[in-house]
């Protein structure tokens, strides 16, 4: 019997974990990580190799089997390799993003060390002409900012290694320090670019950072130097060279960007701001076919802004999730309560079926439509995130009443929406602020007291029903999404002072609606319930 145990792969307690039974989805998973991990591993291995051949190849007429030698070569993959295993170390320890855009990085690395072997085979070009400024801006567009700086010093010692294989009397640890100084300023300075002029004041921010960097840490040169003499010295004109490379970094940023956000689907806050203009085809098509929709957009993008200012998330991008997170309500607008100029309620005609299949299809219809204009993925995912796995609630409650409770509890998974749930903190927000301004509408009484109790109701409602589980909104964000919003409703929902055509006008209203007989206030109930059912 211990034979047979001490025989067997598998111990007791391991048998009793599912763990080791994998499905044929996760196992078709695991090849596909393992396929990605490969191809990895092999881009990871041709960039050693291409960043080592242009580090040690100095110029087209070089003999390579000769100059450098076999040892040269293998000392210079060595350190290469060793600078790449200690970035992606540090990239670990950091927890910079467990979606390493591996792809992206090699490209723009690459075709950086390429520019440079161009430049330095001129010996009269100043090494501070070197395109670093433009490195940091591209990759602060591009990359996250621990990514982007990252990639930046890794950038920074490779160009330090090929300046010294090619001009070893330079103060390469100066040189690289003083630009490395330059590409915190540019990665740092493209995180909240909303102008393009200041994209250019960027550029010319890291040039000067690079520039007083390289008069600083060559302190030695300007000893014993006249006025004359300071005018025509190496590090002065160096330090002109490095404003100037500054500057055409943010003129040639300036003119690429839009095409580097098409290429790459980049969503910087220049592109955030253009697509916030109401004036833009889509959106005013949209204020003119659904005016209602429009405007309850207008203010839910007022309620996510705030919400996400007040607890350090991208209020811009909630603002421009709003405009555009119920386009979809275009295609069918006389069925979405808001849009109702009078009349009769279609849904009135319609069974729950219906008119759940027509509320729900504008989540579709509306990511089609963002599909179609080439919008932001984070914009097209709100689309369909805003709603997550909800229950439209006014058309479920009218089915459960036409059914016993064991029917209407097997229905309620039917009346869901598609979703996914929202898996950012920008689309959770987004939600709650929908669900709230929907729903506010219906407050008689807006006191800041009411306010802040429905609000609560809402977020409560959302997270009881598990919306925002994968989303990283904790306890403390709810908490100032809640006040947030008790602070916009509260400033919407103020009082007025009543002028003096204002009370006849109410005894006229009164007057008719006495008149009109107790029929038309069951509407105007059914009414208000729809508003909060169908913008849920």
């Amino acid at each position: 019997m211990s034979s047979s145990r001490g025989r067997s792969s598998t111990k007791s307690w391991q048998r009793l974990s599912f763990g080791k039974r994998q499905t044929r989805t996760g196992q078709l998973s695991s090849e596909e990580a393992q396929h990605r991990r490969w191809m990895q591993i092999l881009l990871l291995s041709f960039q050693v190799l291409l960043v080592t051949f242009l580090i040690g190849w100095i110029s087209p007429g070089q003999d390579l089997l000769s100059d450098p030698g076999v040892g040269r070569w293998i000392e210079l993959v060595a350190v290469v390799l060793l600078i790449h295993v200690g970035s992606l170390l540090l990239s670990r320890t950091l927890n910079t993003d467990s979606s390493w855009p591996l792809g992206r990085s090699f490209m723009l690395l690459s075709g950086f060390l390429i520019a440079n072997w161009i430049i330095l085979q001129d010996p009269t070009v100043s090494v501070m002409l070197l395109p670093v400024p433009l490195l940091g801006m591209v990759l602060g567009f591009l990359l996250k900012p621990a990514q982007a700086i990252l990639i930046a010093a890794a950038a920074v010692v490779f160009t330090v290694l090929m300046v010294l294989e090619r001009q070893p009397q330079i103060d390469a640890v100066a040189m690289g320090l003083a630009q490395f100084l330059g590409i915190l300023v540019a990665v740092q300075g493209v995180q909240k670019v909303r102008t393009r002029t200041r994209i250019l004041t960027v550029g010319f921010l890291a040039g000067l950072t690079q520039a007083i960097g390289n008069l600083l840490l060559e302190p030695l040169a300007f000893r014993d130097l006249d006025v004359t003499a300071f005018v025509v010295t190496l590090p002065l004109q160096d330090a002109m060279w490095s404003l100037v490379g500054g500057i055409s970094a943010g003129v040639l940023i300036t003119s690429a960007l839009p095409f580097m956000e098409r290429w790459f689907d980049v969503l910087t806050e220049i592109r955030l701001v253009e697509l916030a203009d109401t004036h833009r085809p889509l959106l005013n098509e949209f204020s003119l076919l659904a005016p209602g929709s429009f405007q309850h957009s207008l203010m839910v993008g007022q309620l996510a802004e705030e919400a996400a200012n007040t607890i350090g998330a991208d209020g811009l991008l909630c603002r421009v999730g709003a405009l555009y997170h119920d386009i979809g309500k275009m295609n069918k607008p006389g069925y979405f309560v808001e849009n109702m100029q009078g009349g009769d309620n279609v849904h009135d005609r319609l069974s729950p079926e219906m008119s759940r299949l027509v509320v729900i299809a504008h989540v579709k219809d509306g990511k089609s439509i963002a599909e179609e204009e080439r919008l932001p993925k984070p914009i097209v995912d709100m689309i369909p995130m805003h709603h997550g796995t909800s229950v439209v609630e006014f058309f479920f409650h009218k089915k459960a009443q036409q059914v016993d409770e064991e029917e209407a509890d097997r229905t309620r998974e039917a009346f869901r929406y598609p979703g996914p749930k929202p898996t950012f903190r920008e689309a959770g927000i987004l939600m709650l602020a929908d669900g709230v301004e929907a729903s506010s509408r219906t407050l008689s009484d807006p006191t800041p007291a009411r306010v802040r109790q429905h609000v609560r109701n809402i977020i409560q409602a959302r997270t009881g029903d598990g919306q925002l589980d994968e989303c990283d909104l904790t306890m403390s964000d709810l908490h100032g999404i809640e006040d947030a919003f008790v602070r916009v409703l509260s400033a919407i929902h103020h009082g007025r002072v009543k002028y003096p055509g204002d009370a006849v006008a109410q005894q006229q209203d009164s007057g008719e609606n006495g008149a009109k007989g107790s029929g038309d206030s069951g509407e105007e109930n059914s009414t208000a319930a729809s508003v909060t059912a169908r913008r849920r």
